[in-house]
């Protein structure tokens, strides 16, 4: 049965790394500023503003820190491109709260902090030493992240799509094509002695095609309206291939504030899923209570 990863078939009993919640724990609050920040490079208040501009254009920085001396903690910042005249000091900008975050912001925050900035400088202890920018999130641990949310996504799509499927024959569903394909993967998968049903061979847009095709599931996940949906699963997609064959740049095809409200997107909709496969498991097993006794 599609709950038997996540769920017991007797009892309704959730199994254990399964929440997006655990995920989260796991992966979203295990990594955080700190996993991923640079080290904040920092000019001299004193310095010749056009001259620290060369240096920063050079090293293709957009913004820095301002110091009085290498030893002083950082007193603001400037930006590279209003480095025209004057001294460092003549253009200092405060930082403002809305510029900062700490060194153990979880990554799901950071990700809702960066939709509307470009960047944030990371406080460490009691200082500004470090700044995280949009490009930061193509390393390997926001990766790991991803990757993560979007695979969880599509296990609920699979739980939903075998309840949707119950009663009726894959071939109703989907193209000759289409399932022609799922046949031979299914094929491959058991040359190498992996035995799975034909649901578990489908591609994500043919789970997509199902679930979202169907109102109530759709409805009951808070997913939009079909257009919407499909809109969305659609720029998942695009977004797992791109993590799957390491493309260096993960916004290229998108821009970083599409990405991280795709994800925002998933997460909610996965959050209530998580709900409603609980809800759905403990109505199919019928029991209330577990006879076994057993602790951790």
């Amino acid at each position: 049965m599609g709950h038997q990863l996540w769920t017991s078939p007797i009892t309704g009993y959730r199994r254990k790394g399964t929440r997006i919640s655990e995920l989260r724990s796991l992966l979203g609050s295990g990594i955080t500023a700190l996993a991923i920040l640079e080290p904040l490079k920092s000019c001299r208040s004193s310095e010749a503003a056009v001259n620290m501009a060369s240096e920063l254009q050079r090293r293709e920085f957009d913004v820095a820190g301002v110091k009085d001396d290498e030893k002083a903690p950082v007193k603001g910042f400037v930006i590279t491109s209003e480095l025209t005249d004057g001294t460092i000091q003549d253009h200092i900008h405060a930082c403002e709260p809305q510029h900062l975050v700490s060194e153990a912001i979880p990554l799901h925050e950071l990700l809702s902090v960066l939709k509307t900035r470009t960047y944030v400088f990371v406080v460490l202890g009691s200082e500004i030493r470090g700044i995280v920018t949009r490009t930061d999130l193509n390393k390997p641990p926001v990766r790991i992240y991803l990757f993560g949310i979007i695979s969880l996504f599509e296990m609920h799509l699979t739980f939903w799509l075998r309840i949707i499927m119950s009663g009726k024959q894959i071939e109703e569903c989907i193209s000759e094509k289409r399932l022609a394909g799922a046949m031979q993967l299914q094929g491959e998968r058991a040359k190498r002695n992996e035995h799975v049903d034909l649901i578990e061979c489908l591609q994500l847009c043919d789970k997509r095609d199902i679930v979202v095709g169907d109102d109530r599931t759709r409805e009951l996940l808070g997913m939009g309206n079909k257009g919407q949906a499909t809109e969305k699963i659609r720029e998942l997609e695009d977004l797992r291939n791109r993590l799957a064959h390491s493309q260096q740049d993960l916004s290229q095809s998108s821009k970083w504030e599409t990405i991280i409200e795709l994800v925002e997107w998933v997460e909610r909709t996965v959050e209530t899923s998580d709900a409603r496969v609980e809800e759905e498991a403990r109505h199919q097993s019928g029991e209330t209570a577990d006879k076994l006794l057993g602790s951790l």
